[in-house]
């Protein structure tokens, strides 16, 4: 039984469903051709005697205004509707009715004789008449028997149907129902291996800059060498402690999206108004490193989004631009509509390594091998980007120009 729980544990999901509805499937055509073969022959039996046993009823209510003439016709019909043999005597024994019909009544030569028939004698009076009539009824039951044998006989084709149907359903139901859940499944798997990927990695940026904190306070609490010049490692342990508290707060940025789940609040808004917005949040960076900065764009663009995590991807993509840029290099923002709002953001000076591009977008990839945080960030701005243009569903991508890095979004309508 533990070997046979197990080995059920194992199958796949589209062949337990399989399995499952294949045997329900079966035992429902099984037990409804069960429930006909024992319940149908009785429950006829006792509908085509209660319906006689009607007739008769309303037989005998109408004879009393009927002659016998008129009680012979009732007969006749009686015996053709409900296939019956029918004999009506009088008082005396005399037959009335039924020895000559006998001939065309069905089932005839078995009214006598036969102990697969329901007898029963009814008195009758007619209007002429003082003295009761007995009539004879005699009802086969030979056909219920022979439904029961022809149900027994098609047992083996029924079921034999009913397994082929089953599987074949089955089949194709579970085909059906699971590449959704297993495509759900797998895709949860791949959220949290990249879950853990990213708490794995979450540990040891964390480590480094608490490493470097933790170093330098306990060196000048103990005026070790250099950690003496309390002055200047105050200012670098404070310098460290920004360091984390960007890095947290690009975390909880990453959260928001992976973890929480939050969901998009799209609306229409000017690309334009935005991107001005964003320009000059960054105008002091910009005069910092002296960027030329030169700004194209067509009037009043409009997407359907969420603005505030738009605002976020094109900010992060901004200040990258800026702080990957070389003094006084160019800082180009075009903004256009051909079928879709394209947004390129151009910054010169530098190029990417094609081997790098690919892996610009994964959390905590810096292109710089000393991964410094001052010039190399924290590396999680272009994961943010790439996660909130996803979700979305806005294509992007960025290629080298002449001495140059372009990052392009086109803003697709979906």
């Amino acid at each position: 039984m533990i070997r046979i729980r197990n080995k059920w544990k194992e199958l796949a999901i589209s062949t337990k469903i399989f399995l499952i509805i294949t045997t329900l499937s079966i035992g429902l055509i099984v037990t409804i051709y069960l429930i006909l073969y024992f319940l149908l022959p009785p429950y006829y039996e006792k509908y085509k005697v209660e319906s006689i046993n009607d007739r008769l009823t309303v037989l005998a209510a109408r004879s009393r205004r009927d002659d016998l003439e008129g009680l012979k016709q009732h007969l006749y019909k009686i015996s053709q509707r409900e296939n019956v043999g029918v004999l009506l005597r009088d008082s005396n024994g005399k037959v009335e009715y039924g020895n000559k019909e006998l001939s065309f009544l069905p089932y005839s030569n078995n009214i006598s004789d036969s102990y697969e028939n329901y007898q029963k004698t009814v008195a009758l009076y007619i209007r002429d008449s003082d003295t009761p009539y007995y009539l004879d009824i005699s009802m086969p039951l030979q056909p219920v028997d022979e439904a029961t044998t022809v149900i027994l006989d098609l047992m083996p084709i029924i079921i034999g149907v009913a397994i082929v149907l089953s599987i074949i359903t089955s089949y194709a139901f579970s085909k059906w129902v699971t590449k959704p859940l297993i495509d759900i499944i797998e895709s949860e798997r791949m959220q949290e291996a990249k879950r853990k990927e990213f708490i794995a990695t979450i540990s040891h940026e964390l480590k480094t800059p608490i490493t470097i904190i933790s170093g330098q306070l306990e060196g000048m609490i103990y005026n070790i060498g250099k950690y003496k010049d309390r002055d200047t490692y105050l200012q670098k342990s404070y310098d460290s402690t920004q360091e984390l508290k960007t890095l947290v707060e690009e975390m909880i940025q990453v959260s928001k999206f992976e973890i929480l789940e939050k969901k998009s609040e799209s609306k229409e808004f000017d690309l334009n108004s935005l991107i001005n917005k964003l320009i000059k949040r960054q105008m002091y960076l910009i005069e910092e490193k002296e960027l030329k900065l030169d700004v194209k764009y067509q009037s009043e663009i409009f997407i359907n989004a969420d603005e505030e995590r738009i605002a976020k991807a094109i900010n992060n993509l901004i200040n990258n631009a800026i702080k990957y840029s070389p003094e006084n290099a160019d800082l180009l923002i075009r903004l256009y509509k051909k079928e879709n709002a394209i947004l390129e953001i151009e910054n010169t000076g530098i190029t990417i390594d094609e081997k790098h591009k690919d892996k610009l977008f994964k959390p905590f990839y810096r292109v710089e091998k000393s991964r410094n945080r001052k010039t190399g960030g924290s590396g999680l701005g272009l994961y943010i980007v790439s996660q909130i243009l996803r979700e979305h569903g806005f294509k992007y991508n960025i290629k080298n120009g002449k001495n140059s890095v372009i990052f392009i979004i086109e803003f697709n309508e979906n």
